[in-house]
């Protein structure tokens, strides 16, 4: 099945689930983490959670070198970007531009608290699943600063469960 996330609801038949997976890299394509959020919570039975891994939003102010600070973590202005290729390569676009959103830490919380999630953990890892800075080095399945470098977050994990009622 494919549908727009904001018609979740209705594409899913207005059925319930214990577990709502949110991940890598599902964030900066919506606008309004306060809309995502309601119809997350809207989604979940009494008790069941909302499982979020996502790139970590503080490792968007580093500049494409992964060792200088050259954005504003607070800036959740729309990013227009033109490429001719999407970020998993492959043959040439028709459409090539897009919209992306960055979406600070606390934003992210704050609209799961508004639609009623209860924050169960946060974890922040120094890892990521590809090689996002020229910088990182590969350990197994995960790249990460190297040694002797000073370490961000990379990714974070959490679970928000919607209370029994």
């Amino acid at each position: 099945m494919v549908a727009d996330v904001h018609e979740a609801r209705t594409a899913l038949q207005e059925q319930r689930f214990d577990i709502v997976y949110t991940g890598i890299g599902a964030l900066v394509w919506l606008p309004d983490l306060d809309r995502w959020a309601q119809i997350v919570a809207s989604l979940l039975n009494p008790g069941g959670f909302l499982y979020l891994v996502e790139l970590h939003p503080f490792s968007d102010v580093l500049g494409e070198d992964g060792r200088a600070v050259e954005h504003d973590y607070f800036d959740t202005r729309a990013l227009h970007i033109d490429h001719p290729h999407t970020y998993t390569g492959g043959p040439a676009l028709t459409h090539t531009r897009s919209v992306q959103w960055h979406h600070p830490l606390s934003k992210v919380l704050t609209a799961l608290a508004n639609a009623g999630l209860r924050l169960n953990f946060l974890h922040e890892h120094d890892v990521t699943l590809f090689q996002r800075f020229p910088v990182l080095e590969q350990c197994g399945d995960e790249f990460r600063f190297p040694e002797g470098h000073a370490r961000v977050p990379l990714l974070y994990s959490l679970r928000a469960t919607r209370p029994d009622i």
